[in-house]
């Protein structure tokens, strides 16, 4: 006796899936379908409704969703070392949104934005009827560093001052515009909403800094100094360090502490960029050496050498194979 539709277009065409929820039970199939393992409550769930409209990209997910009052958890048992590790980003549309991780709550007013992530728990409470766009992506998605982002889960990004004015308000046409992305101007839209994405949370992180201890503070400036700087090739360690106002040996001993040396990390934020450009359809014109000259690497031989190191492949082994890939499948996130 179920009342739930849903409709799902070939994969080929980036098409827009959507499905309708009847009631509460068809609600929880419609969201658990999609997402990884929740729990949901409601109480309204004897008269409840919803509705979802999903687009998939190329590691990414992106659904506009209405429903009643309802509420989302993400336990501590139902998470698995075998899950991907994935980000959400929440702008709130309509209604207000209550999202709990780390020991945060932020609460999220029509405009409002937050990023939790789907390796530990968390929880969101809508007491209202809600909309909201959800998207669902890797970390390496993102220019911030995922020690970064953990500083940001469960933390207000504010729509209505500085620049995720300017922000939410675009992602909010994407979630309704959601029909409109289709092929490579599609693709760069939604390349565009995570570099929009990444400069809000930078400004988050700067406008918060003053609030952490000063070590923490050092590392996370350290990174994030390093993530902006990338294309620079002649990006030092005595650059860095002066910026810093420390000398290159606490550069060294700082991120050493971390696991990792200031040289390691340079370079492999510097191979995440190049590779998801090369996994880009719309930078497939682009050419292997200028992807490679945009984030720093001036040698296209030393560049090939270190990227295979990384990923098993070569740069145009590894453009090729995920563009194919692509092309036969969109809706594997």
């Amino acid at each position: 006796g179920s009342d739930m539709t849903t409709s799902a277009s070939p994969d080929a065409d980036f098409g827009v899936e959507s499905g309708i929820a009847a009631t509460f039970t068809d609600w929880v199939g419609l969201v658990s379908n999609r997402f990884v393992p929740l729990t949901l409550t409601s109480p309204v769930a004897g008269s409840f409704r919803g509705s979802i409209r999903t687009r998939y990209f190329d590691g990414t997910m992106i659904t506009d969703m209405a429903a009643n009052a309802h509420t989302v958890q993400r336990l501590e048992q139902s998470i698995s070392d075998l899950d991907p590790r994935h980000l959400k980003l929440s702008l709130q549309i309509e209604g207000v949104g209550h999202v709990s991780q780390d020991g945060r709550e932020a609460v999220l007013h029509p405009g409002d934005a937050a990023i939790y992530d789907t390796g530990r728990p968390y929880r969101l409470e809508y007491e209202t009827d809600m909309r909201s766009l959800v998207m669902i992506f890797p970390p390496s998605m993102l220019g911030v560093s995922a020690g970064l982002i953990h500083r940001l889960t469960a933390t207000r990004l504010r729509g209505d001052a500085g620049i995720g004015r300017v922000i939410c308000s675009f992602m909010q046409h994407l979630a309704e515009d959601l029909d409109q992305l289709n092929g490579i101007p599609g693709a760069r839209v939604v390349r565009s909403a995570f570099d929009l994405i990444t400069a809000l949370l930078s400004a988050e992180l700067i406008a918060t800094e003053d609030q952490h201890d000063p070590w923490k503070l050092t590392v996370d400036s350290i990174r994030l100094y390093i993530d902006t700087h990338l294309g620079d090739p002649s990006l030092s360690l005595e650059q860095i360090a002066r910026a810093h106002y420390i000398s290159v040996r606490q550069l060294q001993y700082i991120l050493h502490d971390e696991n990792q040396t200031a040289t390691s990390y340079i370079r492999r934020r510097r191979l995440e960029r190049c590779r998801l450009d090369l996994e880009d359809p719309s930078l497939q014109n682009r050419s292997i050496l200028h992807i490679a000259q945009r984030w720093g690497f001036l040698d296209a031989s030393h560049f090939s050498k270190a990227f295979r190191s990384a990923y098993g492949a070569s740069p145009s082994r590894h453009r090729q194979l995920h563009l194919d890939q692509g092309k036969r499948r969109t809706t594997d996130v």
